[in-house]
């Protein structure tokens, strides 16, 4: 069972290609991380698998069934999306937006109340979203997610970058609630940037290049190793080791050096 993608290829209209016979994955009870550089279509990627956006060929399914072919109610229970950028029609507070996360299913105020405390909201929970800061509207995005998943495990969970604009501390707590998500048997995937973080929390990677091809997928202790990350960023990378953990860093190239010595 898991949520896959089968040779799904997608165009905007009047644009070139974005995504090429991408066949991949999402397992359930694994973060896995979408990567790869600037333009690579990693968030149309995610759009496609949350069913936000539709293929131009090929198919989605979940858990062996059409992505089609849910119910409304059936799609909330089972696939939760969290966007890049939130926008809400009008200004709601905090609660009320997590509590949409229960919208198509049953009212349960103590799965809201638990996500608005298990992402530090509650303090804020009564103030409209257009006065907390990106970082804080990120985090009302997953908490909305959080809520909505309350009490499934089999489930998966699409999130486009949904710790960027946040400060260190939240970004780490709000990835190791993702963590402990998956370690329920939900399924995420979670398209990301940084490749430091990725190596930390990442169970699975789809490796994206510039084509949008899938250019490797699999254990993200083989993917995201500096000789595959070298040839898809262009860019090298040192490889070091902290608490257990492999991380990539990017290295200054050589002719960028240089023109720095030289300046």
């Amino acid at each position: 069972m898991a949520l896959t993608a089968t040779n799904l290829s997608f165009s905007y209209p009047k644009g070139p290609i974005v995504l090429s016979s991408i066949s991949a994955s999402i397992e359930p009870g694994a973060i896995t991380a979408i990567l790869g550089p600037n333009g690579a279509g990693k968030s149309t990627l995610a759009r496609l698998l949350a069913g936000v956006q539709k293929p131009d060929s090929g198919s989605i399914n979940i858990d062996g069934r059409s992505l089609q072919e849910l119910s409304a109610q059936e799609r909330a229970r089972k696939l939760a999306y969290i966007a890049q950028r939130s926008s809400l029609a009008f200004d709601f507070d905090a609660r009320l937006v997590v509590s949409f996360g229960r919208l198509t299913l049953p009212k349960k105020t103590a799965a809201v109340e638990h996500a608005l405390e298990r992402f530090g909201l509650t303090p804020i929970a009564d103030k409209p979203m257009g006065t907390l800061s990106v970082g804080q509207q990120q985090r009302v995005s997953i908490a909305r997610a959080f809520a909505q998943l309350d009490g499934t495990t089999d489930s998966y969970l699409i999130a486009d970058e949904p710790t960027g604009a946040m400060d260190p501390r939240h970004q780490l707590e709000s990835l190791v609630a993702l963590r402990e998500i998956a370690s329920t048997g939900i399924g995420i995937a979670l398209v990301a940037h940084d490749l430091t973080l990725a190596s930390r929390f990442a169970d699975r990677v789809i490796l994206l290049d510039q084509e949008g091809l899938v250019h490797t997928q699999g254990n993200a202790a083989e993917v995201l190793n500096p000789e595959i990350i070298e040839s898809v960023y262009q860019t090298p990378f040192i490889q070091s080791q902290i608490d257990g953990h492999n991380l990539l860093i990017p290295a200054t190239p050589r002719r960028a050096f240089d023109t720095i010595q030289h300046a």
